[in-house]
């Protein structure tokens, strides 16, 4: 893989994974002693949802911002069970021994079972609007049925048309809505043609989790997400909670200095776990 891009560009390249490619957007700053960061997009969404993050956290991180398999550029057929080796495979393209994950909502899921079958290869792990129907009942509604109807139907319009009304995908700042509405423009569905399961993440595995956890969801997130992380701060033996303010379900967009401020505390502060980040 090539180096990171130094500032704020990114320059591209592609790793290869079981059944195909992933390509990989790498920027920020590969300094002696800081922690590099692999994040992990959303669904309907793809690298460029962290963008926002590569002037603040790419000032003292080296970013690895993946399109995950199914999503934007990749090639890999869609699988989320084989995510979590995914995530490994861009760690030893670049000679990564340790790194620190971050995820939002569907690649908080992934960044938790990286977590979950990795942990000594993790520094920690944030997690931001992340789904846990085993700690809390899913009180949210995806109509997942209809959107692969429609996908299968070839009427990518009507999906993007009622997913952009959804709650999870207002964004609160003139910015974060131009970015979103890039991606889900280009979004093609082809995920939703395979019967992929979530990650398994059941109370047991989250009570025993190894790593260092930041659980964040922006304070105009749904409840049931929020709900969601106040539950993994109070099971996970080494997690924590903290609210993005001015930001909904896309905190990392909606309110970036906020968002990337939290994410840096916590990662300073890894030798520390009981430290919490600022509020």
């Amino acid at each position: 893989m090539a180096a990171p891009a130094p500032g704020n560009t990114a320059i591209y390249d592609e790793v290869a994974v079981d059944g195909g490619t992933l390509p990989v957007a790498l920027a920020g700053a590969m300094e002696s002693g800081s922690t590099p960061i692999i994040l992990l997009h959303g669904w309907t969404l793809d690298h460029r949802m962290w963008t926002p993050q590569i002037e603040g956290l790419g000032s003292q991180h080296f970013l690895i911002m993946p399109d995950r398999r199914g999503c934007g550029g990749a090639t890999a057929p869609p699988d989320l069970a084989r995510e979590a080796e995914d995530v490994i495979a861009m760690a030893d393209s670049l000679g990564l021994d340790r790194f620190a994950l971050l995820g939002l909502s569907q690649g908080a899921a992934v960044a938790l079972d990286v977590a979950r079958m990795f942990a000594s290869r993790l520094t920690g792990v944030v997690v931001s609007g992340a789904p846990l129907p085993a700690l809390v009942p899913r009180e949210e509604v995806i109509e997942i049925d209809t959107y692969r109807e429609w996908a299968a139907a070839g009427d990518l319009a009507a999906l993007r048309r009622d997913w952009a009304l959804h709650p999870l995908m207002q964004a609160h700042s003139r910015e974060a809505h131009a970015l979103l509405a890039a991606m889900l423009a280009d979004y093609d569905g082809r995920d939703l043609a395979a019967l992929s399961e979530p990650p398994a993440l059941p109370r047991d595995v989250l009570r025993t989790l190894a790593v260092p956890v930041l659980a964040l969801t922006g304070e105009h997130d749904t409840p049931w997400r929020r709900a969601c992380a106040a539950a993994l701060a109070d099971i996970a033996p080494r997690a924590m909670h903290a609210a993005v303010p001015e930001a909904g379900h896309l905190a990392n967009a909606d309110n970036p200095a906020r968002f990337d401020a939290l994410v840096a505390a916590f990662l300073r502060n890894l030798t520390a776990p009981q430290t919490r980040p600022y509020q």
